[in-house]
């Protein structure tokens, strides 16, 4: 993917960053923390877009899909999936999240203008999650669906104190999110991690040996949804600064391009 120098201006504090720019750093963000993982989608812009108006047809739309919208094919496949929305001029965050302790997929939504955001942006995303569900159904008929996984989940994030960092923001939550999922998938398939969890379980299932006194039997899943939960809680203490963070964009974006000529030569 190549970006032009206005999509490389509008990286300086007081622009609006670019489609482009996104759809680049989700790619990175796929490239660096789940290159080889269907589990973890990053939808592009020109997707996402196609969500907020109608459903997207995997057979007609085909040449605006990329490989990460092909696994839209297979949605139980999918755990997460990032969706960047853009309506009434502005950018949000929505998440798809089927993780296992749930028994429903559900939607989760940063939005970084909450005080003043339209209600029309908000019907932009609940357009995008009732779209996004009607595709999935479309190619599997078995995945279970019900109402509660059309309701919209606001997250408490992060908020912008001006009107033209609402991408950056989008950009700097999809970030927080998978480096935390990527290393929680990294400790879920370490060794010790998986031994660790399974004497665990052996000690305070009802299947196992009885619980002791103190009743951790009872905490302990809990627990574990706890720290679950977590890894979606974005608080001001994990935001980048705006300015920090279209930095650190631009320098990935001078990276990668560096790295393809130096390989091209």
């Amino acid at each position: 993917m190549t970006l032009s120098p206005t999509d490389i201006d509008a990286l300086r504090p007081g622009e609006w960053v670019t489609d482009d720019v996104i759809d680049f750093y989700f790619k990175y963000l796929k490239h660096k923390y789940f290159k080889n993982s269907k589990k973890y989608v990053y939808i592009p812009v020109t997707i996402a877009n196609l969500l907020t108006e109608r459903p997207v047809d995997l057979a007609s739309d085909a040449n605006a899909l990329d490989f990460e919208s092909q696994c839209l094919k297979k949605p139980r496949s999918i755990r997460v999936a990032f969706l960047p929305i853009f309506g009434d001029d502005h950018w949000s965050l929505l998440v798809y999240r089927n993780v296992k302790h749930r028994p429903l997929p559900e939607f989760l939504h940063f939005n970084s203008h909450l005080g003043s955001t339209r209600e029309n942006h908000t019907q932009c995303a609940r357009t995008a999650l009732i779209n996004l569900l009607y595709v999935f159904r479309e190619n599997d008929p078995m995945m279970t669906i019900s109402k509660e996984s059309y309701r919209l989940v606001v997250k408490n994030c992060p908020q912008q104190s001006n009107g033209n960092d609402c991408g950056v923001f989008v950009c700097m939550n999809a970030y927080v999110l998978s480096s935390r999922l990527a290393k929680h998938e990294k400790e879920g398939a370490s060794p010790l991690h998986a031994l660790v969890r399974r004497l665990s379980i052996s000690a305070y299932s009802p299947m196992g040996r009885k619980p002791d006194t103190l009743g951790f039997a009872e905490k302990n899943p809990d627990k574990d949804c706890d720290s679950e939960e977590m890894m979606w809680k974005i608080k001001d203490k994990d935001a980048i600064r705006p300015d920090d963070m279209r930095t650190y964009i631009t320098n990935v974006i001078y990276s990668a391009t560096f790295t393809r000529s130096t390989a091209s030569l």
